[in-house]
């Protein structure tokens, strides 16, 4: 094999490696594929692949790799010779041979180069490269030259068609397919005399003669009816009277559709010029047919679906996606119906909004989530666009929506984790540690990233490489005998439990736990110590008692916190989880009950908030307000002595929806908070769509709902009203009534 050793002879098992959208073997080869046709499998990959050893040999290069520049790796005597020979700049050179020690041999990242063929062409190439276990690479090389042009097309496309619309002295409108008027330029708005915020609110007619509107209609559904030649635009000339703000002017229009499919134009381009400055047409004619070819190709490149929403929630028209989507599929149906019928989340969206938008001129943005086993996301943009219409934007984010979940919650998990954590990268190099990691070893997060962990560690670098290995070798979580220095040098009472990470079947670093030696006394002004045990509080002066006060309030609601995290240890039956989720949601509830001052009053909205937020990290449904939606009234308060009491009796009601999983699309819950006449309020409970309250044991269950209300003396009931899922009313009097 050229250039080195020859890979895949004697091995019997086969190690994908991802190449692009590919996975392809690389290492080994099945006993039955000899090494001279694995070569020849090689040499046949519509890539580049190169093989590359610890030390930049080159092991292997196939025949596209040779093929891209026309000449191979090996002839240069190696990949910087080869990157080299492609740059004759040298300030280029530099810079690429920079990038390739620094990103894609060292770290392994993905970086695209500009080089030049032995045939002086420029070719964009993107290099790829993945780690070997001896220290060597596999590095893919693809040619993106025409993706990258395109791209780069469609984005001055985009920009041009802006500048030609925004920047012609040619009267221009943009209308839908009703005639509705969507946008004019700067042009048509000195030529009619007119601003653009009246111009929305008109349709084109009303700025011609209805006979020659009637006219013009009729020479385009003609035109519109014949096929298409060569792709070319179907336009129609028309000489007509343009009613302004002045009087009538004699122009020359000219129309061209856009988006044209076989359901009709989505819209459509006019092009207003006075008769006495109009010359030779041909020439605005092919400009005409530029702009709509560049119109049409903006609308395939967005990748939104776009709804136009009438006053009265149906939708009038809409433009799909370019790609369909698995979570949403519109089609011709869509036309005319109800939104709560077509798309009954987005429906529920809209009539919360409508007034906003379309009464008060608003742009609304908002999310569509559905839950974990419907799991999609969309972000909705609402835009008023005259006559009481709506202009919806969605985008899909289904895609990334898991992968954003899981980066926060771990993220989240991480760094407010009471046990000390912190991460290592191959060579014992801390990467990340928790806050609680941070106090213990007496320096700043900052400051201990890039810190060789072996200075904490007794023993030293030899024995931290040693605890890394073994624990490399054995899976699970290894417990090390030695203990750990804090910065100052003083031991720790604690010793390092070690979690190998793997990859791929590549190594990833490791987690280091901090847990405490049993037998060992905290040295004195030890910076672990709040770590490992509770502080001794000081007895506070009377003068200090407001803020020893909300200390006080802080401590038990730390102290609470701290009992809801033991559950986790507690075994993990079905009923145990059960029956500790009660508890750590009563146990929270009762926490976010403590006032904060003196006052003798607590919010009710915040806390309404606050249970949400609590119950919904709980049952593992992410941010609180996108599980439960709450309206009302903000300004209303509780008694402190009836607060425990009610957060405890919302905390049960919230568990009853939110801890069991039900499929159905937005939020799980609704709540909305309204004062009640004479004093107190009242709180309306209703599950989100499909949704409902589930009882493990409903007498049980009842009878403790009932308890909890009447200890607040108000009132609890179902009201179904004749629908499928009753919503429930608590009613919550003044305290002295």
């Amino acid at each position: 094999m050229p250039g080195g050793q020859d890979f895949g002879a004697g091995v019997s098992g086969a190690t994908p490696v991802g190449i692009g959208h590919h996975q392809v073997p690389v290492f080994s080869v099945p006993v039955s594929v000899s090494p001279s046709e694995w070569r020849t499998i090689i040499d046949q990959l519509p890539f580049g692949l190169i093989v590359l050893g610890p030390g930049q040999e080159l092991r292997h290069e196939n025949a596209a790799c040779r093929h891209l520049v026309g000449y191979g790796v090996g002839e240069k005597g190696g990949v910087e010779g080869w990157l080299g020979a492609a740059c004759p700049d040298r300030n280029h050179r530099e810079k690429v041979i920079s990038s390739w020690r620094e990103h894609i041999w060292r770290n392994q990242l993905t970086r695209t180069f500009t080089l030049k063929t032995a045939g002086e062409k420029l070719k964009e190439l993107e290099f790829r490269s993945s780690l070997l276990q001896d220290g060597g690479i596999t590095l893919t090389i693809e040619d993106v030259t025409e993706t990258r042009r395109t791209e780069e097309t469609l984005r001055h496309g985009k920009l041009k068609f802006r500048a030609l619309f925004s920047h012609t002295e040619t009267g221009t409108v943009l209308v839908d397919r009703t005639g509705r008027i969507i946008d004019a330029n700067p042009a048509f708005l000195a030529l009619a005399g007119i601003t653009l915020k009246n111009l929305r609110l008109s349709s084109l007619t009303e700025f011609l003669r209805p006979s020659e509107a009637a006219e013009l209609a009729a020479a385009e559904d003609t035109l519109s009816r014949l096929p298409s030649e060569g792709g070319s635009a179907k336009v129609v000339t028309r000489d007509l009277w343009l009613r302004t703000s002045n009087g009538e002017k004699r122009t020359r229009v000219t129309s061209c559709p856009v988006g044209e499919e076989a359901g009709g134009a989505t819209m459509a381009i006019y092009l207003f010029n006075l008769l006495d400055t109009v010359p030779v047409n041909e020439r605005l004619i092919a400009r005409l047919r530029v702009v709509s070819a560049k119109a049409q190709a903006l609308l395939h490149a967005v990748p939104d679906l776009i709804l136009l929403i009438d006053p009265d929630g149906s939708v009038a028209d809409f433009a799909p996606p370019p790609k369909p989507w698995r979570e949403l599929t519109p089609d011709d149906s869509w036309r005319g119906q109800p939104t709560a019928t077509v798309w009954p989340v987005f429906g529920n969206l809209l009539r919360q909004c409508q007034d906003q938008v379309t009464a008060g001129g608003k742009t609304i943005h908002a999310d569509i989530r559905g839950p974990e086993d419907d799991s999609f996301e969309f972000s909705v943009t609402l835009s008023p666009c005259g006559e009481g219409q709506i202009l919806a934007v969605i985008r899909n984010y289904s895609a990334t929506r898991a992968l954003r979940e899981r980066d926060f919650w771990q993220g989240a998990a991480f760094s407010h984790c009471p046990l000390p954590i912190v991460m290592l990268d191959n060579h014992g190099i801390v990467s990340g540690a928790n806050d609680a990691a941070a106090a213990c070893l007496g320096l700043g997060g900052e400051q201990l990233c890039g810190r060789a962990f072996a200075d904490f560690y007794e023993g030293g670098e030899e024995s931290l490489r040693e605890a890394i290995a073994y624990a490399g070798a054995n899976p699970g979580r290894l417990a090390s005998p030695r203990l750990l220095r804090a910065a100052g040098g003083e031991n720790l009472p604690a010793t390092a439990d070690f979690l190998a990470l793997e990859q791929d079947g590549k190594p990833q670093g490791s987690l280091v736990f901090f847990e405490r030696r049993p037998g060992l006394a905290e040295p004195a002004g030890a910076s672990c110590r709040g770590a490992f045990a509770l502080p001794e509080a000081a007895p506070l002066p009377a003068a200090n008692f407001p803020r020893h006060h909300e200390n006080r309030q802080h401590s038990f609601r730390n102290q609470l916190q701290l009992v809801t995290s033991l559950f986790s240890l507690e075994p993990q039956g079905a009923a145990a989880r059960d029956a500790f989720l009660r508890w750590q949601i009563r146990l929270r509830s009762m926490a976010l009950a403590c006032p904060y001052d003196q006052s003798g009053h607590i919010w009710v909205f915040p806390l309404l908030r606050s249970l949400a937020d609590e119950v919904c990290s709980l049952v593992g449904r992410g941010p609180g307000r996108k599980e439960v939606i709450i309206t009302g009234s903000e300004d209303i308060t509780l008694e402190v002595q009836a607060a425990t009491t009610f957060s405890l009796l919302i905390g049960e009601l919230m568990r009853l929806v939110l801890a069991a999983r039900q499929s159905g699309p937005g939020p799980e819950l609704y709540l909305n908070l309204r004062p009640q006449p004479g004093g107190g309020f009242q709180l309306t409970l209703r599950p989100g769509i499909h949704r409902q309250l589930v009882f493990t044991d409903r007498d049980t269950e009842m009878e403790i709902l009932e308890l909890l209300t009447e200890q607040i003396q108000g009132r609890l009931e179902a009201v179904a009203q004749g629908k499928a899922v009753p919503e429930w009313l608590l009613i919550v009097p003044a305290l002295n009534q």
